[in-house]
């Protein structure tokens, strides 16, 4: 939680400071359309240094503050965030393969937006999908795909954010 209270006073600084540059219109124009279309479940988790990659010269902080954040990503690393996600295949079959890259292109194209995530766990291919950070917004889309994909069911699982 920390960490996303001195990222958001850093870009708050950034903010502030690009407004007394006083950019043309067109330019806050593009970076808020650019930040909103960015700002998609599967985007939600960023690392610090793309954060910084991809913001590139926008922003702009102070030795002290680099370093604070620094210190804070450092302090971090082994903390893990934990999601809910709705598993739609789980199969060994010899075609497992075929079938899980199948399942994986055809609920993109149906589902734009949620994130799919594919991975083989021997002997089992898994299609995972979606990133819910509750579990009653997880067993809403699990409902309302149940129709679809009649073995659905519940996972919860932890990664790394940084």
């Amino acid at each position: 939680m920390r960490k996303y209270l001195i990222l958001a006073a850093a870009l708050l600084a950034s903010a502030a400071v690009m407004r007394a540059e006083e950019p043309p219109a067109d330019s806050v124009m593009a970076v808020t359309d650019t930040l909103a279309l960015q700002d998609s479940v599967a985007e939600r988790y960023m690392s610090y240094d793309s954060l910084m990659a991809y913001l590139g010269d926008a922003v702009i902080m102070s030795d002290s503050l680099e370093k604070a954040m620094t210190g804070q990503v450092e302090k971090n690393k082994a903390r893990k965030t934990q999601v809910y996600r709705v598993r739609i295949y789980f199969d060994n079959s010899k075609d497992a393969r075929t079938i899980s890259q199948q399942i994986v292109d055809t609920f993109s194209v149906y589902h734009p937006g949620v994130p799919v995530f594919r991975s083989y766990d021997n002997p089992y291919f898994k299609v995972t999908v979606g990133e819910f950070r509750t579990k009653s917004d997880a067993m809403r889309f699990l409902e309302a795909i149940r129709k679809e994909y009649p073995t659905v069911f519940l996972v919860r699982e932890s990664f790394s954010t940084i």
